[in-house]
């Protein structure tokens, strides 16, 4: 029986895991329960599609942030939760009890930032449409700008409109409010480094790939008040995120859907 070829989708997850990589396991102020809270929690089971093509984290983003640049390096406090590496998680609490050195930073970045994007970068000539996929909080986080409102169901993220075209944000934008999802473009995330590295308009040549910010409320998949999820609401959200693959490609890669081979 002949195998299927893997649909030119290439899906980037890069925040569903908590893990904590060696080098600085011992400096880690924040418990493995608080690093759960700055995850995006069973995001890997969600977009965890059949027949195409995936890169996905197994390291925490608080420790490495694969979302942002590899020199965006910042202590101040007002840049909570930014920057590659991280110091002030978006509630104020410190990520380290002994801060990292410039050596350790380094290896962080080699180790784990680099090789997220080589991968991205391997399987890029082979597809037409970069996904990123992300989950956030029902409730804008203490630092953030929109601290304490109410969040959208789904984010779609396009970097201001920089990394895909209109027509494939019209597409998630309506498939999503079919399903009768409330959506928003560009808030609260407009995609980071990921989109803005490898599906920017101004990189030569134009769109080295296009791509889009699929972000979705956890308060949708998780029980209340709680890091654990509803069974079924993920699978329900994972067959969503197959019919939107299935609905993408008919519309912008008809001659690319899945075939046979001998």
């Amino acid at each position: 029986m002949g195998s299927v070829s893997p649909r030119p989708i290439l899906v980037s997850i890069p925040h569903s895991s908590s893990a904590v990589p060696e080098e600085v396991v011992d400096k880690i102020a924040l418990s493995a329960e608080e690093l759960l809270g700055y995850t995006d929690l069973f995001t890997d089971e969600i977009f965890d599609v059949d027949n195409v093509y995936k890169v996905q984290s197994n390291f925490s983003r608080v420790i490495v942030d694969p979302n942002r640049a590899p020199d965006d390096i910042s202590k101040e406090y007002e840049m909570a939760s930014e920057g590659v590496i991280v110091h002030t998680t978006w509630d104020g609490k410190s990520v380290y009890k002994e801060e990292p050195d410039q050596e350790t930073v380094d290896a962080l970045i080699k180790n784990y930032h680099d090789p997220y994007h080589d991968a991205l970068e391997q399987h890029i000539p082979k597809v037409q449409f970069l996904i990123d996929c992300h989950s956030f909080l029902p409730y804008g986080p203490k630092l953030k700008k929109d601290s304490g409102k109410e969040r959208p169901d789904i984010n779609l993220g396009n970097v201001n409109f920089s990394s895909c075209t209109r027509e494939h944000t019209v597409f998630f934008r309506e498939f999503f409010e079919a399903q009768g999802f409330n959506v928003s473009i560009n808030f609260p995330y407009t995609g980071k480094y990921i989109l803005g590295h490898h599906c920017h308009r101004r990189r030569i040549p134009p769109f080295l790939v296009p791509g889009i910010q699929n972000e979705i409320n956890q308060g949708l998949y998780l029980k209340p008040d709680s890091h654990e999820k509803d069974p079924k609401m993920i699978a329900e959200y994972n067959d969503i995120f197959e019919a939107l693959i299935q609905a993408f490609m008919v519309k912008f890669c008809p001659d690319d859907c899945p075939k046979e081979e001998a």
